[in-house]
C-alpha cells in the first residue's frame, strides 16, 4: 500500500481534492433539476429530496408563458454570429502574428494581450453604440461580444500556430495555395483543437451573459435567454419550481455542447500552452 501511494500520489492527491470539491458544484445543480419537477410548496424547501410527484407540466408552463423560445432564438443569433467572428478573425490574426517575426507582429500580439486585462466600460460602450446607431440592434451586441472574446482567441491561436512547422506553409504555397486557401484549407484543420476550445469558451460566456443585453438591447423582442429568466423570476418570484424549470431549459443546450466537445478543450489548452 505504501509503495502504491508513493507511485501514484501525484494522481491521487488531485483526485481527492476534486472529490471534495465536487459537491460544491453538484449540489446546486441537482437541487435545480429536482426543484424543476416539484410543486411550489416543495420547491420552497430548497433541498435534495425527491418530488412526491414529478410535475412535468412545469416545463410546459414555462415555455408557454415565459416566451423562452423567443429568447432561444435571440441568444442563438447573437451567440452563433459572435462566435463565428471570434473564430475567423482570431484564427487569421493568430496565424499572421505567429508567422511574422517582426516588431509590428509583436506589438500587435501584446495589444491583444492587453485586451485580456482591460475591462469593458459599459457607460462608454453604451454611448458609443448610440453614436454609431447600433444601440438595440443585433449587430451592436454581436460586435461587443466579439471584441470582448477576440483577445483570448488571438492569444491561443498564435500560441498554437507557433508549434506548427513552417514547412507546411511553404509546401502549400509551392502547390499553388493563396493566403486564404493556406489558412482555411491547410492550417485550419490542424487548428481544430484550439478552434473548438475557443468555440466552447466563447459560446458559454456569450450565451450566459446578462450585462451586455441588459444595457444594449432596447427592444424586449430581442432580449436573450438570461434576460428572459430575469423577467420570469420577477414575475414568479415565489414559484421556484417554475424558476428552476426555466433555468434547466436555459442551460441545457450549452451543457450538451460542452459535454460533446470537452475533450477538445483540454487538448487545445494544453497544446497551446506547451507550444507557445
Amino acid at each position: 500500500m505504501k509503495l502504491f501511494w508513493i507511485r501514484h500520489r501525484k494522481k491521487i492527491i488531485p483526485f481527492l481534492i476534486c472529490l471534495v470539491l465536487c459537491p460544491v458544484f453538484l449540489i446546486p445543480l441537482i437541487m435545480m433539476i429536482l426543484g424543476s419537477f416539484k410543486t411550489q410548496g416543495e420547491a420552497l424547501h430548497m433541498d435534495l429530496s425527491l418530488p412526491s410527484h414529478f410535475q412535468f407540466e412545469n416545463y410546459l408552463h414555462v415555455i408557454q408563458t415565459g416566451e423562452i423560445l423567443r429568447g432561444y432564438k435571440n441568444s442563438l443569433i447573437v451567440t452563433v454570429c459572435s462566435v463565428a467572428i471570434v473564430i475567423i478573425l482570431g484564427c487569421m490574426t493568430g496565424i499572421i502574428i505567429s508567422r511574422r517575426n517582426d516588431k509590428k507582429a509583436g506589438a500587435l500580439y501584446y495589444y491583444f494581450v492587453f485586451g485580456l486585462t482591460a475591462t469593458m466600460q459599459m457607460v462608454t460602450t453604451y454611448f458609443m453604440m448610440i453614436k454609431m446607431n447600433l444601440y438595440g440592434s443585433y449587430i451592436g451586441v454581436i460586435l461587443v461580444f466579439a471584441a470582448v472574446n477576440l483577445p483570448f482567441a488571438v492569444m491561443t491561436f498564435s500560441s498554437f500556430v507557433t508549434g506548427v512547422p513552417k514547412e507546411i506553409d511553404e509546401a502549400a504555397i509551392i502547390d499553388g495555395c493563396n493566403t486564404f486557401q493556406l489558412i482555411f484549407k491547410v492550417l485550419l484543420p490542424i487548428l481544430k483543437p484550439v478552434m473548438i476550445t475557443n468555440l466552447i469558451i466563447a459560446a458559454i460566456g456569450i450565451w450566459n451573459n446578462f450585462q451586455v443585453p441588459l444595457y444594449l438591447m432596447s427592444s424586449s423582442k430581442r432580449t436573450t435567454i438570461p434576460m428572459m429568466i430575469f423577467n420570469f423570476y420577477g414575475l414568479y418570484s415565489r414559484n421556484w419550481n417554475y424558476v428552476f424549470a426555466a433555468l434547466v431549459i436555459t442551460v441545457l443546450p450549452i451543457v450538451i455542447l460542452y459535454l460533446a466537445l470537452q475533450k477538445y478543450i483540454i487538448e487545445g489548452m494544453t497544446a497551446g500552452a506547451v507550444k507557445g
